[in-house]
């Protein structure tokens, strides 16, 4: 993932059109419009998804083409069956840093396929190939663990998976998990990053497949996370983000939803907008230099730091039940 300076913004404008056909038109009272009655949001577990953050880490490196990166997908598949999701398995074969036509899986799990009101949940599994930023050059070039980058938004996935089954919900949602997202050149092209989004935008499960609105988890179960306003979202899914950290604030946890405008990343919920035309909001932790006021990547990003040492079960806590509250606020639309 890079800083970008495209926009892609999607208006459209609704006209309404008023009629002098009848100039004495009989007056009637507007029936009330029924309302869903308010669900009780579910309260999230963070020791749970901790939990799941670990059992990924026990595969090994995710790393697309390797034999744990199968199993690792096979126990997301399994995991995901378990739940009663409708889940498909989408391959495709991925080039990157030298390596060509890796098979790689994006994993679509829909609960209540019927409904056509549909939220998509999505987030990257796969773990980086290399570690460029590692601070032991000799280490550079060794695959990195992707605890917090990878793990914890597909932890906070499944977790809600296993709420979903719990605590049933009037709301179609998708969850989707990319692969091949971060295995893209730093000093190369944009479209190095997120094939797997850019594959799933060109080809989705569903033909035309349209969600009310997406949610992207990337980097979100580091301890002292700071998630601030991201660029693309901000442009393109401004109201709902605006909805989400509201929420967010009001439920308590204004320490890790800050107000703050974060830079414009290439991640997957560019390519969903993209291809797919519909808002989706990127939860990313870019914390803020206190000095300087810039924004960037943790400490940990790109390098063998990226362990469960840097994972916080708090992190993971707020993150998952704010998500976990706006699926359920919008299924009776309180949202």
């Amino acid at each position: 993932m890079k800083h970008l300076s495209i926009l892609i913004l999607s208006l459209s404008l609704l006209l309404g059109v008023s009629s002098c056909k009848n100039d004495n038109p009989t007056e009637s009272t507007p029936k009330p419009t029924a309302q869903k009655p308010r669900v009780k949001v579910p309260k999230f577990d963070g020791d749970k998804a901790y939990a799941l953050v670990e059992k990924q880490l026990s595969f090994g490196h995710r790393i697309p083409g390797t034999p744990e990166h199968k199993a690792t997908k096979n126990w997301y598949v399994e995991q995901l069956k378990a739940v009663g999701a409708d889940v498909q398995v989408q391959e495709f074969k991925a080039s990157f840093l030298g390596l060509e036509d890796k098979e790689s899986y994006n994993i679509i799990a829909s609960f209540n396929p019927k409904n056509t009101h549909r939220i998509m949940l999505a987030a990257h599994w796969d773990s980086r190939l290399i570690a460029e930023k590692d601070e032991d050059k000799s280490m550079q070039e060794k695959p990195i663990m992707g605890a917090d980058d990878g793990a914890t938004g597909t932890a906070i996935l499944l977790e809600i998976a296993n709420m979903v089954k719990e605590n049933p919900i009037d709301l179609g949602i998708d969850i989707v998990l990319f692969d091949a997202e971060d295995q893209g050149d730093s000093n190369g092209a944009q479209t190095t990053w997120c094939l797997g989004s850019q594959y799933w935008g060109k080809n989705p499960h569903v033909p035309n497949y349209k969600a009310t609105f997406g949610i992207l988890l990337d980097m979100v179960g580091a301890k002292d996370a700071q998630f601030g306003l991201e660029g693309f979202s901000f442009a393109n899914a401004g109201e709902i983000q605006k909805k989400i950290w509201g929420l967010a604030r009001g439920m308590g946890y204004s320490d890790y939803f800050q107000n703050f405008k974060a830079g414009q990343i290439t991640d997957d919920h560019y390519y969903v907008m993209t291809h797919r035309q519909f808002p989706m909001v990127d939860i990313i932790n870019m914390p803020k230099d206190p000095t300087t006021g810039e924004t960037s990547f943790g400490h940990y990003h790109h390098t063998h730091k990226d362990n469960i040492d840097i994972v916080s079960k708090r992190t993971l806590k707020v993150v998952g039940q704010v998500v976990t509250a706006v699926i359920y606020k919008e299924s009776d639309g309180s949202f």
